[in-house]
């Protein structure tokens, strides 16, 4: 079979994908991933085809509606505001990269980003369409724990199921809806759809959710089609050997704290450096900063001798020798830092991070999540002291990390694909 993932996004939208698609090459399937051009070599190293798209989401994060959309935290309004102005603009796109990159598909696999499209290039190519997503759909349900934006989060409500009918539901296809209609009419000779029936397009397809029941359990009243996996890791540590810094770095002293954001930038790059640097010293631990490509690196400032700063480094590597880490909390990330057994801190900035945030601090792994625009250097390291200084934030993370490794999400993920 000719499977096609498609994982629009940054590398933690990527890497899940990845996994899966290794599987599915595992067991015969031809697979390619639809991704960003500069994660082709990543691609292309574990076996998959790599279909580069032109329109790269690094690009996108570092414009300036992208960096005003990674200052947001806590504001879904604006958020979703600045997100249609992104799709807007870069929309039609992805779109056509995509319709270009499906070709000759018998399975079309898509992710958040691409949900309210994929259905439509399925139906042009008369091929099978799948739903891979990092986080709960964006369905109505009573059930708080398992809905992202929940006005009551920790219970059971109707007045949850009603929120979700009325905004969560119709949220996407309010920003890039129009777009959507536009690309099925100019390229695929497709009637336009209300916002209902895209809704219903994508939820007649398995929707595969690649997180653990442990950390987010499943809706009671989520139709059959929707199914809880557990993780897709994608074990990069075997690979990798630690550079000769990091080495003495961990050596010298005892586990420092993790701090990276990924792709989250922003416009005050060096302040932001500032803050952190000042909230590692006042918190009196040692600190790793991963730069990544957000903006969060050196600045052109000398670190303190207790703080290493690094490119990159593979989460599962990396976060098991950490005393904590402290991240913006995306799926990928939150879902490392899960199975790592460590203690977490987050900073959510937008998306669904604020309520992966939300999910370790009810987990008891982790104070509560600080969002960005109330982030300061004082309660950075008030946060930090808590979540290496107390041990119970430890004791409960290596318990679910044992609940976690426990699962094997790629191969329930694999059997649900192919027995659809």
């Amino acid at each position: 079979m000719q499977i096609t993932l498609i994982a629009y996004g940054t590398r933690g939208d990527v890497q899940p994908a990845l996994a899966l698609g290794g599987a599915l090459r595992a067991r015969g399937h031809a697979v390619r991933l639809l991704a960003s051009a500069h994660y082709k070599d990543w691609i292309e190293g574990y076996g998959l085809t790599a279909v580069p798209a032109k329109v790269d989401f690094t690009d996108i994060m570092a414009s300036e509606a992208g960096r005003d959309w990674a200052e947001q935290g806590n504001q879904p309004l604006k958020q979703l505001q600045i997100m249609k102005r992104l799709l807007d603009e870069h929309g039609l796109a992805l779109m056509q990269d995509a319709w270009q990159g499906v070709q000759g598909s018998d399975l079309i696999i898509s992710s958040f980003t691409s949900q309210s499209y994929a259905p439509s290039l399925a139906q042009a190519l008369g091929a099978r369409h799948a739903l891979m997503l990092l986080q709960p759909p964006l369905l109505a349900t009573r059930s708080g724990p398992a809905m992202m934006s929940a006005p009551l989060p920790n219970r059971d409500s109707r007045l949850n199921y009603w929120l979700g009918q009325l905004m969560i539901e119709p949220a996407i296809f309010w920003t890039i809806g129009a777009v959507v209609n536009r690309f099925r009419r100019e390229m695929l000779r497709l009637p336009p759809q209300n916002a209902r029936q895209n809704a219903a397009d994508w939820q007649r397809s398995p929707v595969l959710l690649g997180y653990s029941r442990h950390v987010a359990p499943p809706a009671a009243d989520w139709p059959p089609s929707v199914r809880l996996t557990g993780y897709w890791f994608l074990n990069e540590a075997a690979r990798w050997t630690p550079p000769t810094p990091l080495v003495n770095f961990l050596a010298a002293g005892e586990p420092p704290v993790c701090i990276g954001f990924g792709s989250m930038g922003g416009h005050e790059r060096e302040a932001w450096q500032r803050l952190l640097l000042a909230a590692v010293v006042a918190s009196g631990r040692r600190a790793v900063l991963l730069a990544g490509w957000g903006g969060d690196g050196q600045a052109g400032q000398a670190l303190p001798p207790n703080v290493l700063s690094m490119e990159a480094a593979p989460h599962d590597w990396l976060f098991p020798r950490m005393a904590a880490v402290v991240h913006h909390g995306g799926a990928g990330t939150s879902g490392a830092a899960f199975r790592a057994g460590v203690p977490q801190v987050i900073i959510p900035h937008l998306a669904d991070q604020p309520y992966w945030g939300a999910r370790a601090a009810r987990l008891g792994v982790g104070p509560r999540p600080i969002p960005r625009p109330r982030l300061t250097a004082a309660n950075l390291s008030a946060a930090i002291q808590a979540a290496t200084g107390d041990p119970a934030y430890r004791q409960r993370a290596a318990a679910l990390s044992a609940r976690i490794n426990a699962e094997d999400g790629i191969t329930a993920a694999v059997d649900l694909i192919e027995a659809a």
